[in-house]
């Protein structure tokens, strides 16, 4: 191992150290271990259609399971996750379940085949007409826009649904959701994600994160976040602050990614200039921790393409730096000049410090003009920032873990520092800090500060300056292991000196900017909380290893979809909620919405307003034709004035594609 991976490897294994805290020791159950049953499954023998499937459930009797692996013999045969068995081709083969569990102090491995036969699907003759009515499903007040042309051959039908368990009864009524019923903090609660940068853009905020649920997937509740998955970036954005789109994934480095010659994907930076009349946005982030890399895109939510064809700074590049090329972050001034930070000090060795750099971009953004200039930060570690506020240029970073001393003792470690110029390219004077560790201030259920490594993003929106930064608190709430990082965001108070007031990090983030109009058409990957509903996914490919089957690597589907999962044993209802629907004086008449399903299957959607058994103000079955599409368009009860909205599903969706009320 060279002296550059050497000082890699400690840099990740110091920051993996401290991103768990070990679970909580479990309470005495040795008696009821000691009388568990061996678990099983729900069936043996499954039989499904080519792109059907069936859900084969595990049955605990009383044990406890700690943790449950799915594989296929056969997977050009039939494919699993989590239990769902889909037919790929006809044919037989075999599904492994694997469940650990304890068995009085001792843990067992119950091992399961499940036969599995796949037959030819049935194909459809023709395609429904668009004018076709399903029997008791009211029109949609607006016809669906035709086609210019007919298909070909009539549309794949959509995955049939295993019926409901009669015998099962949820366990509550509503999916918990881990942020917290009236919390603004964390912005999103079903996926990890961290290393927050931030935008303006035509009256939205952009937030690009790494996508931690991409390695949450390959290692599971139980392992470490180690980032070797990590090669995609989660989007958001939103208008308000705490409604938000969730634009789903893309892939920008590994096998699938725009960048394929990158491995990984960490610690975006973003920023767009019009180049030949047309904005350009330019992404900037962490491959791997020893090279940084570009990708471009029309749009601030991609596609993304490759147009710089190698790795942009660092080892084997054309842009050789002597500062460790991790986490950029990029600037563009008022003239139009745009500037690129950098660095990391892993080595953590007093006298053999590596300071951030800062170079000024070409106009084409995807070269240098002039050299790197040193910015002696002290403490630093890693995470730089730039932004100017007034006329003055402010560079912000994570300071180490090391023990402070004199002048700067007041720096609390793995914190957010910042300095001050008059110049983007310095000389840059240390001021003090801006957002402590959260370990500070979230706390687990015994107490204890929940640390977490430092990541942050200052942005100007709409007038106002607010922080981003990542936290700990989602994978604490969930009780598990795994150092999925979430990101928060707060208001920065800039004071009349020039001074930047202490990030007071919280549950409640940021107020409502705005209200929402609910007579808009809205995506359905729109909310400001929700529980039971997943909006990215991602593949899993496993490889055997000796008796082990191991992750080889995973992939994320770009974009993303609003699904309703159910989960009968779990709870009865999924949902997701609407911060401050605005409704005015006058009630709607309509709510429409566009969904996609299991064929021929059936679900109850529900809005309430205010509370999850709040005023009920719409209540309807939305039944799905054999291709899993569905449109309605139901009467609503009477409201007026502004509402929180909680839109809910009994049964499952497999893509909440838009709604919206109309008068």
């Amino acid at each position: 191992m060279n002296r550059m991976h050497k000082k890699i490897a400690a840099c990740l294994l110091a920051a993996s150290m401290i991103l768990s805290a070990a679970l909580p020791a479990e309470s005495a159950e040795a008696k009821a271990n000691a009388s568990a049953k061996t678990p099983t499954v729900s069936a043996k023998k499954v039989t499904v259609q080519v792109k059907g499937s069936k859900t084969v459930k595990v049955r605990k009797n009383k044990a406890k399971v700690k943790k449950v692996t799915w594989k296929s013999k056969n997977k050009k045969i039939a494919k699993v996750k989590k239990g769902k068995i889909t037919g790929v081709k006809p044919g037989k083969t075999k599904v492994i379940c694997k469940i650990t569990y304890k068995k009085g102090k001792k843990a067992k491995t119950a091992t399961v085949k499940i036969s599995v036969t796949v037959k030819k699907k049935k194909t459809a003759t023709q395609a429904p007409s668009s004018s076709t009515k399903k029997p008791g499903t009211p029109s949609p007040s607006k016809s669906p826009a035709t086609t210019t042309s007919a298909p070909s051959s009539a549309p794949t039908l959509a995955p049939t649904e295993a019926p409901d368990d009669p015998d099962v009864v949820p366990a509550q009524k509503f999916a918990k959701s881990f942020k917290g019923m009236d919390a603004n903090n964390p912005l999103l609660a079903n996926s990890f994600s961290a290393d927050p940068t931030a935008i303006e853009y035509n009256g939205r905020v952009y937030v690009y994160m790494s996508n931690d649920s991409q390695e949450h997937a390959g290692r599971g509740d139980q392992d470490e976040n180690k980032y070797t998955y990590i090669t995609s970036l989660h989007i958001i954005s939103s208008d308000d602050m705490v409604n938000w789109t969730d634009h789903g994934t893309c892939n920008i480095a590994g096998k699938k990614g725009v960048n394929s010659y990158t491995g990984c994907c960490w610690a975006p930076c973003i920023t767009y200039k019009k180049i030949n009349g047309k904005d350009q946005f330019f992404l900037y982030y962490t491959n791997g921790g020893y090279q940084i890399g570009v990708a471009v895109a029309d749009s601030p939510i991609g596609p993304f393409r490759d147009e710089y064809k190698a790795p942009f700074i660092g080892p084997y590049t054309a842009n050789i730096s002597e500062a460790d090329p991790l986490d950029p972050a990029v600037f563009t001034d008022n003239d139009g000049k745009s500037y690129l930070v950098w660095g990391a000090d892993c080595n953590r060795s007093p006298d053999e410090k590596h300071y951030p750099r800062i170079r000024q971009l070409s106009d084409d953004m995807l070269s240098f003009t002039g050299e790197e200039t040193v910015i002696e930060a002290p403490y630093f570690f890693e995470d730089a920032g730039i932004n100017r506020i007034g006329d003055k240029y402010y560079f912000s970073y994570c300071s180490d873990w090391n023990e402070r001393s004199g002048s700067y003792k007041d720096l609390s470690k793995c914190s957010i520092a910042y300095m001050v110029a008059d110049s983007p390219m310095g000389p840059y004077t240390y001021v003090g800090e801006v957002l402590p560790n959260c370990g500070n201030v979230f706390k687990d259920d015994k107490g204890e500060g929940v640390w977490a490594n430092n990541h942050h993003s200052i942005t100007q929106f709409q007038n106002e300056y607010y922080m981003f930064y990542h936290t700990m608190t989602l994978k604490t709430e969930m009780g598990i292991q795994f150092g999925g990082r979430s990101t928060h965001v707060n208001k920065l108070q800039v004071n009349a000196d020039g001074t930047l007031g202490l990030i007071q990090q919280d549950f409640a983030g940021v107020p409502q900017l705005k209200g929402f109009d609910p007579y808009q058409s809205v995506s359905g990957l729109v909310s400001s909380n929700n529980a039971g509903m997943q909006s990215i996914r991602s593949t899993v490919v496993t490889r055997t290893q000796g008796d082990k089957e191991v992750t080889d690597y995973v992939i994320p589907e770009d974009g993303a979809r609003m699904e309703a999962v159910k989960s009968r044993k779990d709870y009865r209802y999924s949902w997701l909620s609407i911060k401050g629907a605005d409704f005015g004086d006058t009630s709607p008449t309509t709510f429409q919405a566009t969904l996609k399903g299991y064929s021929k299957g059936s679900v109850n959607l529900r809005i309430c307003a205010d509370d999850l058994d709040g005023t009920e103000i719409v209540n309807a079955i939305v039944i799905f034709d054999e291709y899993g599409d569905a449109s309605i368009s139901v009467p609503t009860g009477a409201i007026t004035g502004k509402h929180d909205l909680y839109i809910e599903f009994d049964g499952s969706v497999r893509d909440f594609v838009s709604w919206q009320f109309a008068k």
